[in-house]
């Protein structure tokens, strides 16, 4: 909105989006909602697509982010959970893209961005703290993942690039209840494996969706991104202090470095390099 773009919006909640409805336009912007509408219903999202072409006389950029999920282990969860979380995170961005690409095509070709998520990446559950409530939507998320790199291979002839925003679960506009409500221990938990020391906001994914939906990023395609450098960090975050205070004695021996140890921070070679 901020950029001039003009919006189109679903919800199968029509509160919710009447909510976001008033709050785009109070602010000056362009929008228009299609609500309630059940995504994961395939002529519920072909009729979204053909609404916004409708309203706006096409598509340029899709983004998709919507999502349901159930939690639960493997062994707790039933079989509609399963499948329930799968239809409304996987199925539904399937569908929307489908139903979207003949119309990204008429207009010569540009973005479908997916929100991806951490929980999607091969590291542990995908969840801080490996906690294994997410299983379902961790399966879908990867799917996601999968999807939007599929996708932009059966696309890229048609100049339609496929991006996906690889997010934090508890950190970005899906599902902003830990940065609303989480308490303290939480809130440590969901930021212990990022390199940046803070909870992703709602405005750091929006940057980069922006990004990717410009000219600027016309040669990106299929790429992860905005994720705090969970990903990067092996969902392990950073080092902390004792546990380089606890390789630093040997590590300082068998690099024959003997400031390793009082810095207790880095190994600096100099000019003996690391025996095997």
């Amino acid at each position: 909105m901020a950029e001039g773009a003009s919006i189109v919006g679903c919800d199968i909640n029509a509160e919710a989006a009447e909510e976001t409805l008033a709050i785009v336009r109070a602010a000056g912007g362009r929008m228009e909602s299609l609500h309630p509408i059940d995504l994961s219903n395939e002529e519920d999202a072909h009729q979204l697509l053909e609404f916004a072409a409708e309203k706006f006389g096409g598509i340029d950029v899709l983004h998709n982010s919507a999502m349901q999920l159930r939690l639960g282990t493997v062994e707790d969860s039933s079989l509609a959970d399963w499948k329930f979380t799968l239809d409304h995170t996987l199925t539904v961005p399937f569908l929307v893209s489908k139903h979207a690409i003949l119309h990204l095509r008429a207009r010569g070709g540009d973005s479908i961005i997916f929100m991806g998520s951490v929980a999607g990446s091969d590291i542990g559950t995908g969840y801080p703290g490996n906690l294994p409530i997410i299983q379902a939507y961790s399966v879908a998320k990867a799917g996601v993942i999968r999807l939007a790199s599929c996708l932009t291979n059966e696309v890229a002839s048609a100049t339609i690039r496929g991006e996906h925003d690889l997010t934090r679960l508890c950190g970005n506009p899906e599902r902003p209840a830990v940065l609303r409500h989480g308490s303290t221990e939480q809130r440590r938990v969901t930021m212990t494996p990022n390199l940046i020391p803070r909870l992703g906001q709602p405005e750091d994914i929006a940057s980069a969706a922006v990004y990717l939906a410009s000219d600027e990023a016309s040669w990106i395609t299929g790429l992860n991104l905005a994720d705090g450098g969970s990903y990067a960090s092996g969902g392990a975050g950073l080092a902390r202090p004792e546990d380089i205070a606890a390789y630093a004695p040997g590590m300082a021996e068998m690099s024959e470095v003997d400031h390793w140890a009082s810095s207790g921070r880095r190994v600096q070679s100099g000019d003996t390099p690391l025996r095997q």
